[in-house]
C-alpha cells in the first residue's frame, strides 16, 4: 500500500490535481489580504491625490487674479483715465475714450489668456462709463447689458464708498435684453472691482469668467469645488445646485482653518486659503462614492472567489483525469522505444516527455523550414524552366508546377537612374526589395500567385484564375504541412473578374513605385488575356515584346497593348554617309542638323524608349567611330561616365535630344580643331583641293608638287585624318555644290561642271551618296525651308 502511494504520489495525475487546488486557494488568500487593504489604501489615496489636485487648483487661481490685477495696474494709472476724471478738450476726451476702449478689448480678446469677457471704468461724477465695446451709460450698461438682482445700479455705485482698494464678488450668469425685448442668458461671470488707492474718482471692473477658469484649472473630476470670500460668502460653485446665485453653498471649512481637510455629514472636504487674495477654495468628496466602490470591490472580490474556488475544484479533477489518459498513453510508447531514461525530474512523465519530443520538434521544426525553403526554390526553378526553356527537367521541379489552370503573367523590368546609383546600393538589393513587395501584394490578393526574378532587373509573377479573392484550392501541401500554400475561397472569380481586379492592383502599385521616383521606375507589362497552361514561354517573349513598348518617361508605366514598332526610325544609308562626312570634317552645324531631323522623325511617330535608345546608342558608337579615328581619347573628353552608360540614363524626349545634339556637336568640333591643328602636307593638300576643285586634280599632281609619293600620300591622309583623298575632293566638290544650288539658278550639268565633274549623272550620283537627296530635291527643299 505504501509502496503504491509512493509511485502514484509522483504521477501527473497528482501533481496536477495537487497544482490545480493549489491554484485554486489563491483567490482565497487575496480576497483576505486585498479586503483589509483595500479599504484603507482607497481612503487615503483619496485624501492624498484630492490635496495634490487642490494644491494645483489654488495656485492656478491665485496666479490668474495675480496676473489679472497686473494687467488692469496700468489703467489706473493710465492719463488717459485721469484725462476723463478732470476737464479736457473735446478732442482730447474723444481720443482718450477710443484708447480706453481698444485697450479695454485687447484685454478681453482670447489671445491673452485671462478669460476676461469684459472690462468697463465707471466714474464717480459723470454718468457714463466705458467697456470694450466703446462709451455707454451707466444706466444701459446695468439694465440691459448686464442685469441681475444682486447686481443693480445700487451695487455698481458702491465702490466709491467702500475704502477696499480690490475685491473679487460673486460669479452670476446676467441677463442680456435683446433687441426684441426678451431677455438671454450670459456666462457665469465673477465682477472684479479694482481702485486707485488715491483718486476715487473712478474704478475699474472686470467681468471674469467663472466656468472657463474653472475648465482650465480645476482637476476635481466629479467633485463638488467651491470658492468662498474671507469672510466665508461664497464666490462660486461648480455644482449648480449650490451656485451663489442659485442657493446656499455647500458647507464651508470650520473658522480658523487654512489648510486641510475635515468631514462634515459623512462628506470629505478638502480646503484650501489662497495667500494673496486670501479666498478659501474648498473641494468636496462625497463619502457615499467611497463606500459604494468598497462594496463593489468587495462583492466582486467574494464572488470571484467563490467562483474560482468551486470552478477550480470543479476542472481539477476533470483536466487532471482527461490529460493523464493520453499522457500515460503517449509515455507507454516513448518508454518501449526508448527504455533508458535518464530522469531529472519527480515527474516521471515529463522527464520523457520533455526530453524526447523537445529532440523531435527541434528536429522535425528544423527539417520543415529546410524543406518549405527548398520546395519553394524548387518551385520558382520549374516556372522559370517552363517560362525561358532552360531544360532543367528536374522531375521534383516539375512536380510543383502547376499546368493544368489558365493564368496571367504580368512581367516587370527595373530601370535604376543615376541618383539612384550614386547612392551607392548594391543594385541586387533594390530587385530583393520590390520582388518581396511584389510577392507580398500579390500574395495577398491573389493566394498561389508565384513571383520570380528572371533576370537580373527582370521579375515576373503568375496569377492562376482560379486563385481571385482567394479562390480556389492552389495546390497540395508539401509533406502536408505548408500551409502557406493553400488557400480556400468563398467568392471565386472567373478570368474576367480576375482581370479587372489585376488590373486595379496593378494600379495601386504603380502609386507605390511612383513615390519613389528619381531612383527607379518600372515598366509592368500586362496582357489582359488569359493564357492556356502550355503558353508560359509565349507569355514570356509576348512581355519581352510589351517592354519594349515603354514611352521615353521617368515614371513607372503599365503596357498592356502591343502596337507595331516602325522599323524605319534610324538613319537611311545615304544619312550615315552623310552624318560619317559632316563628322569626320568637323561640321558641327550639318551633324547636329542630321541628329535634330531624325529626333524631330521619332517625335513624330511617338517612338518608343527603347527605339529612342537604340538611336542614342547608334549616335554614340559613330561619335567614339570618328573620334577614335582622329586619334582623340574618348576618355579625356566625355567624363568619368562613360557616354554608353549616359545614353542609357534619358529619361525623356527632350532630354535624349539635348544630350545627342551638345555631343554631337562637341565631337565635331574636336574634329574640326584636331583638323585645324599644323599639318603641313594635310593643309597644302586641303587648300590645293579647295583652289582647283573645279580642275581635274590627278593624285600624282599633288604629290608631285610635294615631292612625295602617291602611295605615301595617300597612306599620310589616311592615318593623319581619317579621310582618303579621294573622299576629300568630293566633299569639297560637294560641299561647293550646295553653296551654289542655294545662291544661284545654274543648272544641274553646269553646277556639276563648275564644281569638277565632266559628267552631270556622275555628280547626281555622288551628292545623292552624301547628302541623301539629288540636287534637285536639295535645292526644292532649301528653298521651301527658307520661304516657309
Amino acid at each position: 500500500m505504501a509502496s503504491g502511494w509512493k509511485a502514484n504520489r509522483h504521477s501527473f495525475f497528482t501533481k496536477l490535481l495537487l497544482a490545480f487546488l493549489i491554484v485554486g486557494s489563491v483567490p482565497f488568500l487575496f480576497h483576505i489580504s486585498a479586503s483589509n487593504f483595500f479599504i484603507g489604501s482607497i481612503r487615503s489615496e483619496i485624501v492624498k491625490n484630492t490635496d495634490l489636485r487642490m494644491n494645483y487648483t489654488v495656485a492656478k487661481y491665485e496666479d490668474h487674479f495675480r496676473k489679472l490685477e497686473e494687467a488692469v495696474a496700468p489703467f489706473l494709472n493710465s492719463p488717459n483715465a485721469g484725462a476723463l476724471t478732470g476737464e479736457t478738450d473735446k478732442y482730447g476726451y474723444f481720443s482718450a475714450v477710443n484708447a480706453l476702449r481698444e485697450q479695454f478689448a485687447e484685454l478681453s480678446s482670447a489671445s491673452n489668456n485671462l478669460y476676461v469677457h469684459n472690462v468697463f471704468i465707471a466714474f464717480k461724477e459723470k454718468e457714463l462709463l466705458i467697456d470694450k465695446t466703446g462709451l455707454l451709460t451707466a444706466k444701459d450698461f446695468h439694465t440691459r447689458q448686464y442685469i441681475h438682482p444682486a447686481y443693480g445700479e445700487a451695487f455698481w455705485s458702491e465702490p466709491f464708498r467702500e475704502p477696499y482698494r480690490s475685491r473679487i464678488f460673486p460669479a452670476v450668469r446676467f441677463d442680456k435684453e435683446q433687441l426684441d425685448g426678451s431677455r438671454e442668458k450670459t456666462g457665469l461671470y465673477f465682477p472684479v472691482i479694482y481702485k486707485h488707492k488715491i483718486n476715487q474718482a473712478f474704478y475699474i471692473g472686470v467681468l471674469l469668467d467663472a466656468e472657463a477658469l474653472f475648465r482650465s484649472y480645476s482637476l476635481s473630476g466629479g467633485d463638488v469645488f467651491q470658492i468662498a470670500d474671507p469672510d466665508g460668502r461664497p464666490l462660486y460653485s461648480s455644482d449648480p445646485s449650490t451656485a451663489a446665485n442659485d442657493a446656499h453653498a455647500a458647507s464651508l471649512p470650520p473658522a480658523g482653518t487654512d489648510r486641510g481637510y475635515f468631514t462634515d455629514s459623512g462628506n470629505y472636504f478638502f480646503q484650501n486659503r489662497g495667500e494673496m487674495t486670501g479666498l478659501s477654495y474648498v473641494n468636496m468628496v462625497p463619502n457615499e462614492r467611497i463606500a459604494a466602490q468598497l462594496s463593489r470591490l468587495n462583492a466582486i472580490l467574494l464572488a470571484l472567489f467563490v467562483s474560482s474556488v468551486v470552478v477550480s475544484l470543479l476542472l481539477s479533477v476533470i483536466f487532471s483525469y482527461k490529460f493523464k489518459q493520453p499522457i500515460q498513453k503517449l509515455v507507454h510508447s516513448l518508454q518501449r522505444s526508448s527504455p533508458n531514461i535518464q530522469l531529472r525530474s519527480k515527474i516521471s512523465e515529463f522527464k520523457l516527455i520533455g526530453d524526447r519530443l523537445q529532440d523531435l520538434i527541434a528536429s522535425g521544426d528544423r527539417i520543415r523550414d529546410d524543406l518549405r525553403k527548398k520546395t519553394k526554390m524548387l518551385e520558382k526553378y520549374g516556372y522559370l524552366d517552363l517560362v525561358k526553356r532552360t531544360n532543367v527537367n528536374h522531375k521534383d521541379a516539375r512536380s510543383l508546377v502547376d499546368t493544368s489552370r489558365p493564368f496571367y503573367f504580368i512581367l516587370f523590368q527595373i530601370e535604376r537612374t543615376r541618383r539612384f546609383r550614386e547612392l551607392g546600393i548594391g543594385e541586387q538589393q533594390l530587385t530583393d526589395y520590390i520582388a518581396e513587395y511584389i510577392h507580398l501584394v500579390m500574395h495577398q490578393r491573389f493566394p498561389g500567385a508565384i513571383t520570380v526574378q528572371s533576370e537580373k532587373d527582370l521579375l515576373f509573377a503568375i496569377v492562376f484564375a482560379e486563385s481571385a479573392g482567394g479562390g480556389g484550392e492552389w495546390a497540395a501541401d508539401v509533406g502536408g504541412d505548408d500551409a502557406d500554400r493553400k488557400s480556400e475561397t468563398a467568392d471565386g472569380k472567373d478570368g474576367v473578374g480576375l482581370c479587372g481586379d489585376l488590373t486595379d492592383l496593378l494600379s495601386g502599385m504603380k502609386q507605390v513605385f511612383d513615390r519613389d521616383g528619381g531612383f527607379y521606375y518600372l515598366t509592368v507589362a500586362f496582357r489582359p488575356s488569359l493564357r492556356s497552361s502550355s503558353e508560359f514561354t509565349a507569355a514570356y517573349e509576348d512581355g519581352m515584346e510589351l517592354l519594349r513598348r515603354r514611352r521615353l518617361s521617368p515614371y513607372t508605366q503599365i503596357v498592356t497593348e502591343k502596337r507595331p514598332l516602325r522599323d524605319d526610325l534610324h538613319f537611311s544609308p545615304a544619312e550615315e554617309r552623310e552624318f560619317a562626312a559632316s563628322l569626320q570634317s568637323g561640321h558641327a552645324p550639318a551633324a547636329v542638323d542630321l541628329v535634330r531631323r531624325m529626333m524631330h522623325r521619332m517625335g513624330k511617330a511617338d517612338a518608343t524608349a527603347w527605339q529612342y535608345r537604340q538611336f542614342a546608342q547608334e549616335i554614340v558608337s559613330k561619335l567614339l567611330m570618328a573620334l577614335t579615328v582622329r586619334r582623340i581619347d574618348p576618355g579625356e573628353w566625355n567624363g568619368e561616365i562613360p557616354l554608353y552608360e549616359q545614353a542609357k540614363d534619358l529619361e525623356t524626349a527632350e532630354e535624349c535630344a539635348d544630350f545627342l545634339e551638345s555631343w554631337t556637336r562637341r565631337a565635331a568640333q574636336l574634329v574640326a580643331g584636331k583638323l585645324s591643328e599644323t599639318d603641313p602636307i594635310l593643309d597644302f593638300i586641303r587648300r590645293y583641293v579647295e583652289s582647283h576643285y573645279g580642275e581635274d586634280i590627278q593624285q600624282e599632281t599633288v604629290a608631285g608638287k610635294l615631292n612625295i609619293s602617291v602611295g605615301y600620300m595617300c597612306n599620310y591622309m589616311k592615318s593623319r585624318s581619317g579621310v582618303t583623298f579621294t573622299d576629300l575632293l568630293n566633299d569639297v566638290r560637294v560641299g561647293k555644290a550646295k553653296q551654289m544650288l542655294e545662291s544661284t539658278d545654274c543648272k544641274i550639268h553646269e553646277v556639276a561642271s563648275q564644281v569638277g565633274y565632266r559628267n552631270a549623272n556622275s555628280f547626281s550620283r555622288m551628292f545623292r551618296k552624301l547628302t541623301g537627296l539629288t540636287p534637285l530635291e536639295y535645292r526644292r527643299e532649301r528653298r521651301m525651308a527658307e520661304e516657309g
